[in-house]
């Protein structure tokens, strides 16, 4: 069976039409119900109830589910992993959001290859929702996310527990600069702190709005551990009295891939958060 008609038959069921599947997939909505259609013949029933409001999966198309995923993951990471490089017996494929690649996955890929030599060792750095879709997909073993997402056969465990605090130069505490931390942050910031809501300068990437802050001045929030080495050499200062919000870590990976190799690669993952207590160091900052 060809595995884009798999694969076409997922993006419906995820995206709740034919519609919003084609445009996904980047082709015109002839094109999916054309496959979806050779989908039916070659299983010899029918999978979707089409209706004004998208796409209904029947009985045998509910079934089918678990069937399509297998398939298209097997697929992804057959095409991921062959060929190994010569002297390689396995590998690993590990994903991480922007602001956890330095030092978090950084730190954790130089003992995987000290540790594990003999396995070639792939990094992505991405969105959270990208790399857990890549996960669910099978081309990725595990990645580390702010915000994990549920499904079956996911396994989600909590790192460390990251706190944002609002932080300001002490050469100027002026502007205000938003830091979008992700849809939680927004909801709880804004409740908190309605007049902060609606600003004339805003970062959706920590790393970047703090290297503004240590050069032109301003207040926002951010990471404890990422400040701290700044907040210690007096180039930026706690708001007192300002709330501070949760921000926890998370490991996210199937329960397939609990293989001894893997859980040896969490335990390294595990020492390296124990030891990595202040990740401001690891930061080139301007001051």
């Amino acid at each position: 069976m060809d595995i884009e008609l798999a694969r076409t038959f997922l993006y419906i069921v995820r995206s709740g039409s034919f519609i919003a599947a084609a445009t996904r997939l980047h082709v015109t909505q002839t094109t999916v119900t054309a496959r979806v259609q050779n989908l039916e013949s070659q299983l010899g029933c029918s999978l979707f109830i089409r209706n004004r409001a998208g796409a209904r999966l029947t009985d045998d198309g509910e079934r089918f589910v678990g069937y399509a995923s297998q398939l298209v993951q097997t697929w992804d990471a057959a095409r991921r992993d062959l060929p190994l490089p010569d002297g390689y017996g396995d590998s690993l494929a590990l994903g991480s959001e922007v602001s956890l690649c330095n030092p978090l996955m950084l730190q954790w890929t130089l003992q995987l290859r000290r540790e594990l030599p003999s396995h070639a060792i792939r990094v992505e750095v991405g969105d959270g929702a990208i790399l857990q879709s890549k996960l669910e997909r099978g081309l990725l073993d595990a990645a580390l996310v702010y915000r994990p997402e549920y499904w079956t056969g996911m396994q989600v465990e909590q790192l460390l527990e990251e706190k944002l605090v609002q932080v300001s130069s002490t050469k100027n505490p002026e502007p205000y600069v938003y830091v979008d931390w992700g849809p939680d942050f927004r909801k709880q910031h804004d409740a908190a702190l309605p007049d902060k809501a609606k600003n004339v300068l805003s970062f959706n990437l920590g790393p970047l709005a703090l290297q503004y802050l240590l050069q032109c001045g301003g207040t926002g929030y951010f990471r404890t551990r990422v400040v701290r080495r700044a907040l210690a050499q007096n180039s930026l200062q706690l708001v007192k009295s300002a709330p501070e919000f949760s921000y926890p870590v998370y490991l996210v990976y199937t329960r397939e891939k609990q293989t001894e190799v893997m859980q040896k690669a969490f335990d390294m993952l595990r020492s390296v958060v124990k030891e990595e207590a202040d990740w401001s160091g690891h930061w080139d900052f301007v001051p």
